[in-house]
């Protein structure tokens, strides 16, 4: 090959990199804005969400139900030493639960959850994770509980590839180990599908109702939501995410066990960003 030859590749390599590196800095500007990132699981940005989740109207029971939740989520960057991002989640829960065939009326916490997903960025399409996730037998009262220690795995897939369009899921399906020998065992999917769609600033639209699959009972609960969100800033570094989704149990056959199973819900947060 002739000198002019090779210098006329070594143009042509260098400009298919340039442009791959341009398009892979363009698929994840997309989620260089807050509220991409703050409607986002499995984003790299630490919060602490509060959420409340009323159902007036309930499957085996005439009473309402009410939850309410406190996620903190930590989001860890990779060093040089660790090539993975860290997304940490708990979830403090604070159930009302109604008069049923299983439960009685009365305020107290429930089970505490955890994740860790190890998260990977893929510059062609998103982010993924996988971790472990754990259940903590946390409830002060005995209906409020499954009264079981529990760990299995959790996976988390975020697809960015498409402007204003953000898709994938969190599975998670915790195993009980150990715990109180009069609670049944517990093993079953916690699967959230999610979906969200961005419009003007900081405004979207959601969809992220999570489903519940007993491998033992052999029972499912799968709502479908729908919601409205926004990101707004508040004070110096402190940014607010905020949104409202109505829920909707679309199929479940888990009154028999569960005593009672949400038929309507309205769900608000309120969520403090740590950018």
């Amino acid at each position: 090959m002739t000198e002019e030859g090779i210098l006329m590749n070594s143009k042509i390599i260098t400009c298919l990199l340039l442009i791959s590196f341009i398009y892979q800095k363009q698929v994840f500007s997309r989620t260089e804005t807050l509220s991409e990132r703050a409607s986002n699981p499995i984003t790299n940005l630490s919060q602490l969400q509060f959420e409340n989740d009323f159902s007036p109207k309930n499957y085996g029971t005439n009473d309402s139900f009410n939850k309410g939740l406190i996620k903190p989520i930590i989001a860890l960057n990779k060093t040089d030493w660790f090539p993975f991002e860290q997304v940490i989640r708990f979830k403090f829960q604070i159930p009302t639960l109604p008069n049923s065939s299983s439960t009685t009326r009365g305020t107290s916490l429930g089970d505490t959850q955890f994740f860790d997903l190890f998260v990977t960025e893929e510059p062609a399409w998103g982010r993924w994770g996988i971790g472990p996730m754990a259940i903590f037998p946390t409830a002060t009262k005995s209906d409020a509980g499954q009264g079981k220690w529990q760990i299995g795995p959790a996976l988390g897939i975020s697809v960015l590839k498409f402007p204003r369009w953000q898709f994938g899921f969190i599975a998670q399906n915790p195993i009980s180990f150990a715990g109180n020998s009069k609670k049944s065992k517990q093993n079953f999917l916690l699967f959230q599908p999610f979906i969200t769609y961005h419009f003007l600033k900081n405004s979207y639209f959601i969809s992220n109702g999570e489903w519940t699959i007993d491998w033992i009972h052999h029972t499912q609960q799968i709502p479908i939501n729908f919601g409205i969100g926004y990101t707004f800033p508040l004070i110096n570094k402190f940014k607010i995410d905020s949104s409202l989704q109505f829920q909707w149990m679309a199929y479940q056959n888990a009154v028999k066990t569960a005593g009672y199973v949400n038929q309507y819900t309205i769900q608000f947060s309120l969520n403090i960003l740590f950018d």
